[in-house]
């Protein structure tokens, strides 16, 4: 005999859990990094995305000065404040209550990145080139300082490259390297985690030239750590580099501009799909597109696509969980473009009526 009421039960999801993850599965929470002002953002922007429909949905805001790059693990939610004198703080988001925070002894922090073995983190200073190792405690919260790294280079753009300026430091998978972007010498350096005891250090184990004038700015990191994909800010291309008989060599050196474009570049923002077969990359500047690559076996590129990102200065990118929605950040137009994202061929198309207004956005994870 038929259950009539376990039916009904069933089709609200009542009684099967399994609907209740179904459901939660297709939310997820959106962490926003912004440029604050008066009469404009105030602090961290949190957004609840659907999946089934792209669009997302405001939902508050931790209130503090300049939270322009954003790292999380787990319930904890850090933040460089950059400013002429920089701090990371951490945040419970459960409770959204500032956990604590630290000056970086460095100004304009611009990126933090975390261990994915270690209890620690690194921040970039980017105007005075310096490198801060943090530690955290068993809570997630931040301990101290660890070490830090003054950096002194320069190259041959004498506007942007006459000092060091680190723009990043990104960890492999493995958390066995660190790999940091001198933005301002033309280098990206690679550093071991040391521990000894309950204390940390950093200690260069290597590092990568890149073309003259190119300033390197973010990663990518292949899951063997002999390979990266470097996003050049200064000429708006991506320069591939392999390690061949332990040595780095850049290997190929690929657009992230049309045919012909002659105008300002602003490489900013490169990542991966989440199965290795693709990476983007965005340029800002005159440019303001995101581009596709496919990743070949040999882990050379393929350039597939060019495509506007709908916006003014598309500063970070990133891609959702189940690799179906693409977003990045428009700085200067003050909005959030969403992409429906082809799994298959990687293909991005812009979908206008699920954009996410919010001023001066330079920061987006999940």
């Amino acid at each position: 005999m038929i259950d009539l009421g376990r039916m009904f039960a069933v089709f609200l999801g009542l009684s099967v859990p399994g609907f209740f993850l179904n459901v939660q599965a297709q939310t997820a929470k959106l962490y926003v990094g912004t440029y604050t002002s008066a009469g404009g953002s105030e602090g961290v922007q949190l957004y609840d995305f659907e999946a089934a429909t792209g669009a997302s949905t405001f939902s508050g805001t931790i209130p503090m000065d300049n939270p322009s790059f954003l790292a999380r693990k787990g319930q904890m939610l850090y933040a460089v404040n950059e400013n002429n004198e920089g701090r990371v703080t951490a945040i419970d988001l459960e409770s959204r209550a500032i956990m604590g925070t630290l000056p970086t002894k460095g100004a304009h922090p611009c990126h933090v990145s975390l261990s994915p073995t270690k209890p620690v983190l690194v921040v970039s200073n980017y105007s005075s080139g310096s490198l801060a190792l943090f530690s955290l405690k068993d809570d997630g919260s931040l301990n101290q300082e660890e070490d830090f790294i003054q950096f002194k280079g320069s190259s041959i753009n004498k506007d942007r490259q006459s000092s060091s300026h680190i723009h990043s430091a990104f960890f492999s998978k493995d958390g066995s390297r660190l790999f940091v972007s001198d933005l301002g010498a033309d280098l990206i350096y690679i550093y071991e985690i040391q521990q000894e005891g309950t204390r940390y250090s950093l200690q260069r184990v290597d590092s990568i030239s890149t073309p003259k004038g190119s300033g390197p700015r973010h990663v990518v990191v292949s899951d063997d750590a002999k390979c990266i994909y470097a996003v050049l800010e200064l000429t708006g291309e991506v320069a591939v580099f392999q390690q061949k008989n332990n040595q780095w060599v850049n290997t190929q050196v690929l657009p992230v501009y049309d045919e012909g474009f002659k105008g300002e570049h602003g490489g900013a923002d490169i990542k991966m799909s989440v199965n290795g077969k693709f990476v983007y990359a965005t340029n800002r500047g005159d440019a303001n597109v995101i581009a596709c690559y496919e990743v070949m076996k040999n882990k050379m590129l393929r350039l597939k696509s060019i495509v506007s990102t709908g916006g003014n200065s598309p500063r970070n990118l990133n891609i959702s969980a189940d690799g179906n929605w693409g977003f990045v950040t428009n700085q200067i137009s003050n909005q959030i473009s969403v992409f429906k994202r082809n799994t298959r061929t990687g293909a991005l198309a812009i979908n206008e009526s699920v954009a996410i207004s919010v001023s001066k956005p330079v920061c987006l994870i999940f």
